[in-house]
């Protein structure tokens, strides 16, 4: 098997367990997904991401509940069931070991301490990457639209731990070998200020036409559809982050971050690439 095959598959595994996280989800299911063995997956997976897939499953469910507390997210049981735990004392303990202050600690501002511990060391301040790591430079958005928007099928290639300019360089490179498309699009689950750039992904998506097929290579997914939150960003304007949008979002809106669907960035496919709009998954507050 070739690495980009390897890669391809075990991605669809990753997937999957962002998809599902709140789910139980057994080795042989995860396996299954890969088309791997039980043994040859586990191996398989940790060659490719760097760790194991049930640690892999451990934080996505802990940061989905940090995204959610930094909302109108439910308490104790509720939020503890949404986010994959069969028990609030689990998820508690869990959330404590990951980030060193209890859920209630984190949402009345603990979370701003530990973004203060995630900024990479000799990052240049002009690079938009730093924008989000940057507390004291939140510029808030003036106009947010919530808007519907279809599921779309993607091809896409994954970029796990590359930030900043290496990330523009690469993400370039790749577009060119991409099919041909208008617009392309940016997709990441974590929020940069939140969680080391070592262990977030960023996925580079181009829209799939029907009955065309998937290059070799490349990832296939379905692009979540639902409500989304989005900020229009003007062509030589400030550089808006995602930090910015959360900032600007109103404490007492009725609708609320929802973690179980990526955050995405919309692109002008031409020359310079530039991202126009970004869409921040939303839902209804959980009562």
């Amino acid at each position: 098997m070739t690495t980009q095959a390897r890669r391809v598959r075990i991605e669809r595994a990753v997937d999957h367990i962002n998809r599902h996280y709140a789910q139980a989800l057994s080795l042989d299911e995860l396996a299954g997904v890969a088309c791997y063995s039980g043994s040859h997956f586990v191996r398989a997976f940790e060659a490719e991401v760097g760790e194991a897939p049930f640690e892999l499953l451990r934080k996505r469910r802990l940061y989905a509940a940090a995204y959610r507390l930094l909302g109108r997210a439910p308490n104790g049981e509720l939020l503890a069931e949404a986010c994959g735990f069969a028990h609030a004392s689990s998820f508690s303990r869990g959330f404590r070991q990951q980030f060193g202050m209890s859920a209630r600690d984190w949402r009345y501002g603990g979370w701003q301490d530990w973004a203060g511990r995630q900024a990479p060391d000799g990052t240049p301040v002009s690079d938009t990457t730093d924008a989000e790591y940057l507390a004291d430079a939140l510029a808030l958005p003036t106009v947010l639209q919530v808007l519907q928007l279809p599921a779309q099928y993607m091809v896409y290639r994954r970029f796990r731990g590359v930030w900043g300019s290496a990330l523009i360089a690469q993400a370039l490179a790749a577009l060119q070998t991409m099919p041909d498309s208008a617009q392309c699009y940016g997709v990441r689950h974590d929020l940069l200020h939140l969680r080391r750039q070592q262990e977030c992904c960023f996925d580079l998506c181009v829209p799939l036409a029907p009955m065309q097929a998937v290059p070799a290579g490349l990832g296939y997914v379905q692009l979540a559809g639902g409500l989304y939150a989005a900020m229009s960003l003007p062509d030589g304007g400030p550089y808006l982050s995602w930090r910015n949008l959360l900032a600007g979002w109103p404490a007492d809106h009725p609708y609320t971050l929802d973690p179980r669907r990526p955050m995405i960035e919309a692109y002008q496919r031409a020359q310079p690439v530039r991202c126009h709009t970004l869409y921040l998954p939303i839902q209804s507050h959980p009562r």
